[in-house]
């Protein structure tokens, strides 16, 4: 069922989560945190700069295709945010023949597990309209106009004092 305008304002505006179906696996992805931002920001420096050319398109794709990881772990990101990337679990283990058990602290990667899972799942389109719609609802205006505001400031603030004399005085 196709959403209309106002539909989609109000989620944007509610920041309702949404839910996408990946597979077999159904994802609520919330709305992103700045700290989301800027996990995503440090994953997609990571991916490699090429400057492709057209006559050796496909050598080339291929060429960088072992440097593209990052494409899952970009996706894992968006979809679990900044705060569940890892979680810490608690098992218990047997010692001495099943005669004791102590409980140990151990911390998961879910992001990594996410990332394997989703290059291992999808192809090449599926992963590119999932980033993209991920990425389409960030809000990144504000995130850039955030930024750019600051950057504005600081390049406008003095950052050395000049004392002046007239001439002729010392």
């Amino acid at each position: 069922m196709t959403k209309t305008i106002e539909q989609r304002v109000g989620e944007a505006v509610l920041q309702q989560p949404k839910e996408f179906v990946i597979g077999d696996k159904t994802f609520t992805v919330a709305p992103p945190s700045v700290s989301t931002l800027i996990l995503v920001s440090e994953a997609i420096s990571l991916l490699p700069q090429v400057q492709l050319d057209k006559a050796k398109i496909v050598e080339e794709v291929l060429f960088v295709a072992k440097d593209c990881r990052m494409l899952g772990d970009i996706a894992a990101i968006l979809i679990l945010g900044a705060k569940g990337l890892e979680e810490t679990v608690t098992t218990k283990r047997k010692y001495f023949f099943g005669l004791f058990t102590r409980s140990v602290n151990e911390t998961v990667d879910r992001k990594g597990e996410l990332s394997k899972w989703l290059l291992e799942e999808l192809d090449t389109a599926q992963l590119n309209k999932l980033i993209f719609e991920l990425l389409k609802d960030f809000n990144l205006g504000d995130f850039f106009g955030t930024t750019t505001f600051l950057i504005e400031i600081n390049l406008l603030r003095p950052t050395k004092v000049v004392e002046t004399t007239a001439s002729g005085q010392s």
